[in-house]
């Protein structure tokens, strides 16, 4: 799966197989964590910093959690 289609999946340009929408959603767990960890690690962020990427972090784990649900139902389907 190429980068560009990645990135059009996650942000809904594009439709992804099953296969894909899977792999954009564990792409999207891990990447959340790059918002999370400086938060956990770092003290000294100001406070419009941290709501900052305490909102980002939520929009990438709804958006994964989207997408993982997505495919549950698509292997759910008889």
């Amino acid at each position: 799966m190429s980068f560009m289609l990645l990135c059009k999946g996650i942000i809904g340009l594009e439709r992804l197989t099953g296969r894909a929408r899977k792999s954009a959603a564990e792409w999207c767990f891990l990447i959340s964590c790059l918002f999370i960890v400086p938060l956990l690690i770092f003290d000294g962020f100001s406070v419009p910093v941290k709501i900052i990427l305490q909102l980002c972090w939520a929009i990438v784990v709804v958006r994964a959690a989207f997408l993982a649900s997505e495919t549950w139902k698509e292997n759910r389907k008889p």
